[in-house]
């Protein structure tokens, strides 16, 4: 009688099918800055002579040696992206900004002031979601479209995450208001000076030509935008199951809840929240380009030098003071910090608590802050490779045989690659858009309407490369996979590219 393999009898247990996990932020973009270091060295280095204000002149690329960045320039890549260099923006104001923002969010959420407001908004929208996404879409877009709002998105995110929780949405609903709002502004920037203002100036033409055609852009933009997100936050809210964040749903409602019961201010709260909506107000105008919206308006810019020019106040004061419309995030984190101990004092909080509960309140957003250097990382080895003008000799040569209708739709993917590695409107302009101007004349296609394509290019970019301080400081505070945000991120994107591409050939016809 043979014998029996008891083993081979046993059930064989039934392999688990592994599911594909996105890695974290930081590796993303480890990896990113790594495959940008391999390209250096197959993609030969580069330079344009540059005019007296710093822009590259058409016509004038000259190939250069070689510069392969190693595994030292990718591990200090980022470090140069917190501390800046000659090249490349320092980003420690940035990060900074967005840890002092965690301060003044903690300060509100110890005194319950946040909860109990975010409470009240979700109570007065919970039958109308729809028309609360398109309030602040609207919002977040004329942010965009008036001042280039951007890095602040992460600002907003976190203020809604709770409200639309609440409401019956996910997280994703909540980041992709700051994150396509803000960026369909920028898209459609009607006076935004860091884009319009700067690529304008650049090419010699008025920021004000091709301004109806960005202002019906805009109106479109906010449209549709709006009505995506609004059809995906009822989807979610009907089916919750459908949602991309559903596996952690229950995390998210105890990690960003909602003031429970019947709610009332108390005298000091309420007092907090004035200081709150006051600090966002002096945010807001702070950062609002005055003299260019409004010609002849300088009150903002007299008022420092009438503080300077006044011996008294200027000894106490100060003889320095950045005028509003000129603020950066140095000044913000400033305000910001002088606020957050201001509603200290007035909740009746010990010196000693107020510092505690900044210390706590930076600390919770400092994952997000270090995402901001590691983005900036990636122009760092682009710069240092040089390989930025050969890319852009590329597009030189590559565009400047094409009809207009072929030449609009091309230079818009052109920017849009090249923006999803710079994303900084600034930066972008100064490196390419002489050259892109004089290409646009040469191929029949106007340059305000030149100055629109690298707008669009800009927007569409920042709402979905790796590269964008936005999308990767929002996913990661609301703990978005960044996979799990292309997958939802990437149809959109190519809907408002094609749309895009529709207002191009529009402009191309009525002499835009």
């Amino acid at each position: 009688m043979g014998t029996v393999d008891v083993a081979s009898e046993k059930p064989k247990k039934k392999k688990e099918k592994k599911e594909f996990k996105s890695p974290n932020t930081y590796v993303i973009l480890m990896i990113v800055i790594a495959l940008v270091a391999v390209l250096t060295w197959f993609v030969p280095g580069g330079q344009y002579e540059l005019d007296e204000s710093g822009q590259a002149i058409a016509g004038t690329y000259q190939v250069m040696e070689s510069n392969p960045q190693g595994i030292w320039d990718i591990l200090v890549a980022p470090i140069i992206g917190m501390v800046g260099s000659e090249t490349t923006d320092a980003a420690i104001s940035i990060s900074l900004f967005i840890m002092i923002f965690g301060a003044f969010l903690q300060m509100l959420d110890e005194s319950s002031i946040l909860k109990i407001a975010l409470k009240k908004i979700s109570d007065a929208f919970k039958d109308n979601m729809t028309v609360l996404i398109t309030i602040l879409v609207a919002v977040m877009a004329l942010l965009g479209t008036v001042m280039g709002a951007y890095e602040d998105a992460i600002v907003y995110a976190i203020m809604f995450i709770p409200i639309f929780l609440a409401l019956g949405a996910d997280t994703i609903v909540a980041i992709m208001i700051p994150i396509l709002g803000t960026q369909a502004g920028c898209l459609a920037s009607t006076v935004n000076p860091f884009s319009v203002g700067l690529a304008s100036g650049i090419a010699g033409v008025s920021p004000g030509e091709g301004l109806i055609f960005r202002v019906v852009l805009l109106i479109a933009m906010i449209a549709l935008v709006s009505f995506i997100i609004a059809r995906y936050a009822a989807m979610v809210k009907k089916h919750p199951e459908r949602s991309l964040q559903f596996f952690r749903h229950e995390e998210d409602l105890k990690e960003f809840p909602m003031a429970e019961g019947d709610t009332k201010f108390t005298r000091r709260q309420a007092i907090g929240l004035v200081v709150m909506c006051a600090a966002i107000v002096v945010m807001i105008i702070s950062l609002v380009p005055w003299t260019s919206l409004i010609p002849g308006f300088t009150l903002f810019d007299d008022l420092p030098v009438w503080i300077a020019g006044t011996p008294i106040l200027s000894t106490i004061i100060g003889s320095d003071i950045t005028p509003f419309g000129s603020w950066y995030f140095v000044e913000l984190s400033m305000e910001l910090l002088v606020f957050t101990i201001v509603t200290g004092f007035i909740l009746g909080y010990k010196i000693d608590d107020t510092v505690d509960i900044v210390m706590r309140g930076c600390a919770n957003l400092l994952p997000v802050a270090l995402v901001v250097p590691l983005a900036r990382g990636i122009q760092v080895i682009m710069d240092a490779g040089g390989i930025t003008a050969t890319i852009l000799h590329f597009g030189e040569m590559t565009l400047s045989a094409l009809p207009p209708a072929v030449f609009v739709v091309v230079a818009l993917l052109f920017y849009f690659v090249l923006a999803c590695f710079i994303p900084s409107s600034t930066g972008l302009a100064a490196a390419t858009f002489s050259i892109m101007a004089s290409l646009s004349v040469f191929a029949g296609v106007s340059i305000p309407l030149m100055v629109t394509i690298y707008s669009m290019a800009l927007g569409l970019a920042k709402m979905i490369t790796p590269c964008s301080i936005a999308v990767m400081t929002c996913t990661q505070a609301a703990h978005v996979g960044y996979g799990t945000w292309v997958k939802k991120a990437a149809p959109i994107v190519a809907i408002l590219f094609v749309v895009c591409c529709v207002f191009l050939e529009v402009g191309l016809l009525i002499g835009q």
